[in-house]
């Protein structure tokens, strides 16, 4: 690939602006800042008639074009409402009426001559323009839904609208076969395509709908209480909810009136927005203000005077985007599993849920806590920028878009080698000339570097392909997630910036996968100082098949996104996840381990405050979450690790993380505890 712009064209049926509804949100956030060598043109229409051509400019990296359908465009769409009972679906039949908005092709067309990489934003234009499409460009299905699953779900009951779905269905069907790379809102809807249309997951990844969040700073305590003044609500804390005119924030709005302000006369309850009108013609309480729909500024007041935020749903599909607003704010958030759902969790919680009757008591527990305010509103703010907020989300698009177009311009790499690293230059430069001295030479680089600093190596021609992301987001299992996605081999080999494969690393590892049936391997890792206290070592020798050290560790690219990485629960501290991941990815195939595969890992000083045994022995805390998603295997490595009656603070680290990840130590674990420290 040169160093050229790239070339971005995205196509669909709608505008972008006004920028209201997810699914124009997710255009402009997702597309707005693909990288500084990416430029993106957006080309798209209006789903009613009587506007005008527009061109603009909505950032630097951004341009929108929109192009009017014809009175005859409208009219075969009003034709085919008329058939399915008045249902819109200009959308759905946009593949079959295009041809009557010529000027529409005609201005996809000439874009997408000049484009390397072709998106479409949903499949609805795609069966016109396919023919269109060079063999050499990118092509990309952005899906913000499974289209055949979600219009069976809105029109099935209908069978005059069986035309309509069968015409979904097989233009979704078309894209998703011809698609280089698929982009999927979630990973529930990543695994429905594969399933519905025995796609390659391979070729899937995940990328999620978010938000704007560093658009507004998190408001400190003395803005909470201004804007408390302000609005004229001192004295008592306030709770907020906020929802549109649908059925289920309905029922919240109802619920929030009805129940918990009656049972919380203390809490001022704002509620925000269209389900306001649910409320219409009722007597609510003096502490429930229906606010309705507001102008961003005011709803800005009352999120920086909310003390905490309510999404008390009992149903809904998709992600909460309500949920990203309040965590975005700095709120802590009271959610029920509805509510939360889609929602990443980490190893520090950044919001509670619970079922819908212990709302109330979550709510007077939490206005009174301070602390524990303020340390859920931090996290819940932490994770929305770390994975939800549009000023990261679009580069890591950009990346993807790189990175595919790289394996369909060069070929599928049989290895990917992925590299997390943190403040370890040194160590980094000689991982990669152990790298250069691979035998196996099929293979490229990705390194996640979280260090304040870039490293001063990474724009260096060391012979092979490397993807450098320098990135202020920090968790060792954060860094191999984003890497996985990055990855495009067929295989992803697993090690750390501190570890020094041997020249025969990658080819040993090569020949165990010749067998189907494996879909990992366990390298062997050796390490030096195994004997003595002030160092550190790390070795998985005579551990085979426990472990999982990710400083030595293959799995099949496909494998990996069926698993959907590693389990961020695991972070925060980082520890286990390579465990678990292992044991997951046993459940798939073969996970044989390979002694020739040999990696040396340099044994580390105790002295430093990162490899101090009082800094690892807190990580036992993860041993909890282990034990409690494989309980009969966790027993295996705790016998064999010997860490509960051999490694001093193992146990009251453990029972931390019990109580912090609500895991029940059974009379199984019970009968250990009481084993006093090396004996």
């Amino acid at each position: 690939m040169s160093s050229k712009t790239l070339q971005v064209v995205i196509l669909d049926m709608q505008p972008i602006m006004p920028a209201v509804g997810g699914g124009r949100q997710r255009l402009l956030g997702l597309y707005h800042a693909l990288g500084e060598d990416i430029q993106a043109t957006y080309i798209g229409s209006y789903d009613w008639p009587g506007e005008l051509f527009r061109d603009q400019q909505l950032s630097p990296g951004l341009r929108e074009i929109i192009v009017p359908l014809t009175v005859a465009h409208h009219e075969a769409a009003r034709a085919a409402a008329e058939s399915v009972e008045g249902r819109v679906v200009i959308d759905c039949m946009f593949s079959r009426q295009a041809h009557l908005s010529p000027e529409y092709l005609r201005v996809a067309r000439e874009y997408m001559a000049h484009a390397d990489v072709v998106v479409f934003s949903h499949p609805w234009a795609f069966p016109p323009l396919e023919a269109d499409l060079k063999p050499e460009q990118l092509v990309v299905y952005d899906s913000q839904n499974v289209e055949s699953i979600l219009r069976t779900d809105l029109h099935g009951e209908l069978a005059s609208a069986d035309d309509v779905l069968r015409v979904v269905v097989a233009d979704e069907y078309a894209l998703c076969r011809r698609a280089d790379l698929i982009l999927a809102c979630s990973h529930e809807d990543r695994e429905a395509f594969a399933r519905l249309f025995k796609l390659d997951i391979e070729k899937m990844r995940v990328v999620p709908n978010g938000i704007f969040a560093f658009s507004h700073a998190v408001p400190d305590f003395e803005s909470r209480c201004q804007a408390k003044s302000n609005l004229g609500l001192p004295g008592k804390p306030v709770a907020l909810f906020v929802g549109s005119n649908y059925a289920p924030n309905n029922d919240a709005a109802r619920f929030i009136a009805n129940d918990l302000a009656k049972a919380l006369p203390s809490v001022h309850f704002a509620i925000v927005g269209g389900c306001g009108a649910a409320l219409a013609g009722m007597v609510v309480p003096d502490n429930v203000h229906v606010l309705g729909q507001l102008d961003e500024l005011i709803k800005q007041q009352w999120l920086t005077a909310a003390d905490v935020a309510l999404n008390p749903l009992t149903q809904g599909s998709g992600t909460s985007i309500k949920m990203f607003d309040f965590m975005a704010a700095g709120l802590p958030v009271i959610a029920t599993g509805a509510g939360a759902r889609g929602i990443i969790r980490t190893g520090t919680r950044a919001f509670a849920t619970v079922p819908l009757a212990r709302t109330g008591a979550a709510v007077e527990s939490l206005v009174t806590d301070d602390e524990v305010r303020r340390l859920m509103g931090a996290a819940g703010r932490k994770l929305v920028e770390d994975f939800y907020a549009w000023e990261r989300i679009s580069p890591r698009a950009g990346r993807l878009f790189q990175a595919f177009l790289r394996r369909k311009l060069e070929g599928v790499r049989t290895f990917t080698v992925l590299v997390p690293s943190y403040e370890r230059p040194d160590h980094l430069e000689r991982l990669f000339q152990c790298l250069v001295n691979q035998q196996e030479r099929d293979f490229d680089v990705v390194v996640i570097d979280q260090s304040r600093e870039p490293w001063a190596g990474r724009d260096r021609d060391w012979g092979f392909t490397l993807t450098y992301v320098h990135t202020p987001v920090r968790g060792a299992v954060k860094a191999r997630n984003a890497g996985g996605e990055l990855a495009t081999g067929r295989i992803i080999a697993f090690t750390d910036d501190d570890c020094e494969p041997t020249p025969g690393w990658l080819a040993a590892a090569r020949a165990c996968f010749q067998s189907s049936s494996v879909i990992g391997v366990e390298g062997r890792v050796e390490s030096d100082h195994m004997d003595t206290p002030d160092w550190r070592p790390v070795s998985n020798v005579g551990f085979a098949g426990l472990g999982f050290m990710t400083a030595n560790l293959f799995a099949a690219n496909a494998a990996f996104q069926h698993l959907n990485g590693f389990d961020l629960m695991f972070d925060e501290p980082h520890f286990r996840e390579d465990t678990d991941f292992g044991w997951r990815l046993q459940e798939l195939g073969e996970v044989p381990y390979c002694e020739d595969a040999l990696v040396f890992h340099p044994a580390h000083r105790r002295d430093s405050e990162r490899e101090s045994s009082e800094t690892r022995s807190r990580f036992f805390e993860k041993d909890a979450i282990l034990y409690k998603k494989h309980p009969a295997r966790y027993m295996t490595i705790f016998h064999a690790e010997g860490h509960w009656h051999q490694t001093e603070g193992f146990w009251s680290n453990f029972e931390r993380g019990a109580a912090k990840y609500n895991v029940d130590i059974t009379p199984l674990l019970e009968r250990f505890r009481d084993v006093s420290f090396g004996s």
